[in-house]
């Protein structure tokens, strides 16, 4: 990892407002008790470590509302389980523009 303190609080500041907002909707579906279809899809990550694709994984995860089943380091995917797929894309975007640039520039994927 690279120390860039921009892209770590970046990061934290997305992440936190992620929980923060995701966890009212989640929150609000319950209470109103609307009906959401859940499930997986399937999203492709841009070139990282793997160490920075794990911890995409683990802030994806801790994001209510959306959780990490499987990852393909070999395919560059992330299978991911949503609570409501009518905004799967949605979704993924706020993933890819919030998380995956940051986590990029803090673990760039190393040639070997």
């Amino acid at each position: 990892m690279t120390f860039q303190p921009m892209a770590i609080g970046r990061l934290t500041t997305k992440f936190l407002w992620h929980c923060i907002f995701s966890g009212l909707v989640t929150t609000r579906m319950i209470l109103l008790r609307q009906s959401t279809s859940g499930g997986l899809v399937k999203m492709q990550y841009q070139a990282m470590s793997p160490t920075g694709v794990a911890i995409l994984g683990a802030v994806v995860t801790l994001t209510p509302g959306s959780s990490t089943v499987d990852i393909d380091l070999e395919r560059g995917e992330i299978v991911l389980h949503l609570l409501d797929l009518s905004k799967a894309e949605e979704s993924l975007a706020a993933i890819r523009r919030d998380f995956e640039m940051d986590l990029r520039t803090l673990f760039p994927k190393v040639e070997t």
